[in-house]
């Protein structure tokens, strides 16, 4: 592994690797399996990734019987989870056999090694991280048939017992024994999964592979066995599945059902664990039936946005070097200058905010003395030509965090700031971009999406599949308040800067896309393959050789940490630096006899 490729680990850890500057490389390597729970690795997994994390600790807890795991042998004696073979993990996702399902699940299996979210043994098998069951497992170990039932009364098992063809008048401890034999077998269970309707059957999915629990709204006391009253809990599909054993109440006080284990593990080993290697396929409109024009006006739509984002950029640059707007003592700009800076963009909210957001990734903007003012790198951007501008906002756009910086949003209205980084609504929605075909239009646009929120609508098809398809790039959005909203408002944004118009994706926000999707970090910002994009939809005459000005690389570890002979010529962001930083550490701490030497090869 190249000295870039451990600084790019370290930097998903918490403090990072300037904290342990002294320390060794033994020590560092130390750090990194045990934080599974890294936000800044956790938020680049998408949908697929989390499954096949599910999948590997489910493989192992389906091997030790769904019981608590083995303890280590450690000094402090934690639980460590055993490894998974390649194969069983693929047969568990139902992609152990040739075809495209296999290689999808193994370049996702590759992602998570190169995170260190699953390390090779040596013996084609993974290692687990030490926290794999707390992150990734059941979230309690289910109660076997035997405990659920003494933790119900008798009548609730002469029920359930009456409702598997058991004589209910015999014994409770007959009644346990028969019922317990009935669920203990595989093919039994199997059968009354399959006689469930269909909805109820995805429910026991969730229960058997997620360990979810079912809400009674039952009461009991502690020491107190859990009566359910004969008319039911009100739920007709909870009811089925406790009467026929499903669900019983888990071995401590409280109102809900889990599914024991001989069940969940019947349900388990007869069905793979789910895998989508992709979003579900968008059912769209051709674009003709958005726009008179079709590709021409999406064209002339991009087209339109771009020269006004160019002359806006112009005009808020010297709007805030002429008088920087004030921080409020929260951190927000004060209600004026959002309405100056409003006014300057032309009446555009959006777009201010948009320059205003990005260039504080891309390093244009920064605090000083409670003002947002432009650093010492504006003379820098002011020489980028206009095109180069453009895609280093649309990029710099997609790198921002859902947690507003300096301007108050709807996904941000709590007075106290918290930057979580959990989750990037902006970087996922420029993924799911090229998941549009040409020609095609979601039908739906930001604007008109916001207004009939507002106005409490329900969201057309098109805006559903659009969450959806974020939420499968970046799943940690599900966690952050009103996710329909923040994909909703990043929609609009994207709109502004000339990357979608009127619901179809424009040759910008094809670019990028592309970009997006190859490399977490969108910077160096201003691409080549951005910038010519950009340039096509403004009609400008293309760049021999492509164009724009980088910084860095345009491949990730394709360049030596520490190395100065390619310094770029834009701007260099806080996120960036950080990173240079970083990579110089790991250089200086692993050294080049350590990784061989070329840092040109990124690769473990």
């Amino acid at each position: 592994m190249t000295a870039e490729g451990v600084a790019d680990l370290l930097a998903t850890l918490a403090e990072g690797v300037v904290r342990y500057a002294r320390a060794t490389p033994q020590t560092l390597l130390h750090l990194l399996p045990i934080l599974a729970y890294r936000p800044r690795a956790f938020e680049r997994l998408t949908l697929a990734h989390h499954q096949v994390l599910y999948a590997a600790v489910g493989a192992v807890e389906d091997r030790d019987r769904l019981g608590a795991p083995p303890a280590g042998n450690g000094p402090t004696g934690e639980r460590v989870p055993g490894p998974v073979g390649h194969e069983t993990l693929l047969a568990r996702v139902d992609a152990d056999r040739p075809g495209l399902a296999r290689v999808r699940a193994e370049e996702t299996v590759s992602d998570l090694v190169a995170l260190a979210l699953l390390w090779p043994d040596g013996r084609c098998g993974y290692h687990l991280p030490d926290d794999a069951f707390a992150q990734f497992g059941l979230p309690r170990v289910p109660p076997p048939v035997r405990s659920g039932l003494g933790e119900l009364d008798l009548a609730g098992v002469r029920r359930i017992a009456l409702t598997l063809g058991l004589d209910p008048t015999e014994g409770r401890g007959a009644l346990t024994g028969g019922i317990e034999a009935v669920l203990g077998a595989p093919e039994r269970v199997l059968e009354l999964w399959h006689a469930a309707r269909h909805d109820v059957a995805h429910l026991l999915l969730d229960h058997a592979f997620l360990g979810t629990e079912a809400r009674a709204f039952l009461t009991r006391a502690e020491g107190e066995p859990l009566h359910v009253p004969a008319e039911g809990t009100g739920d007709p599909d909870l009811d089925w599945m406790f009467e026929h054993g499903l669900l019983l109440p888990p071995d401590r006080p409280g109102d809900g059902l889990v599914m024991p284990k001989e069940v969940a593990l019947a349900v388990r080993g007869a069905h793979p664990w789910p895998f989508e290697p992709a979003p579900r396929p968008v059912v769209g409109v051709p674009v003709d039936r958005m726009t008179p024009g079709g590709g021409a006006d999406v064209a002339e739509g991009a087209r339109r946005a771009l020269t006004a984002l160019a002359g806006a950029d112009a005009r808020l640059l010297d709007a805030v070097t002429e008088r920087p707007p004030r921080l409020r003592r929260d951190g927000f700009l004060m209600k004026q200058g959002r309405q100056r800076l409003t006014r300057v963009a032309g009446g555009d909210e959006d777009l201010a905010r948009v320059w205003l957001e990005a260039g504080a990734v891309l390093g244009l903007l920064t605090v000083h003395q409670g003002r947002v003012a432009p650093s010492d790198q504006v003379g820098v951007w002011r020489g980028l030509d206009t095109e180069t501008r453009l895609a280093a906002l649309a990029e710099a756009w997609a790198g921002t965090e859902d947690a507003a910086l300096w301007w108050p949003t709807p996904e941000s209205a709590s007075l106290v700031r918290v930057r979580s980084g959990r989750a990037r609504t902006r970087w996922a929605l420029a993924c799911v971009l090229n998941d549009l075909p040409w020609g095609t239009s979601t039908g739906v646009e930001g604007r008109r999406l916001l207004a009939d929120r507002a106005e409490g609508r329900e969201p057309p098809t098109g805006a559903r599949w659009l969450v959806s398809a974020v939420t499968w790039h970046q799943p940690s959005v599900e966690g952050e308040p009103d996710t329909a909203g923040r994909v909703l408002r990043a929609l609009r944004e994207a709109e502004v800067l000339g990357a979608v118009f009127g619901g179809a994706t424009t040759e910008v926000g094809r670019a990028l896309s592309r970009r997006c999707r190859g490399r977490w970090e969108t910077w160096p910002h201003g691409s080549p393959g951005t910038v010519e994009a950009v340039r096509r939809a403004l009609g400008l005459t293309p760049l021999e050789g492509g164009g724009g000005v980088t910084v860095g690389s345009e491949e990730r570890g394709s360049r030596v940490p520490g190395d100065r002979s390619e310094e770029p010529g834009g701007l260099v962001g806080p996120e960036e630096e950080r990173h240079r930083e970083l990579c110089e550490a790991a250089g200086e701490l692993f050294g080049p006899g350590w990784y061989g030497g070329d840092a040109r090869t990124d690769g473990a």
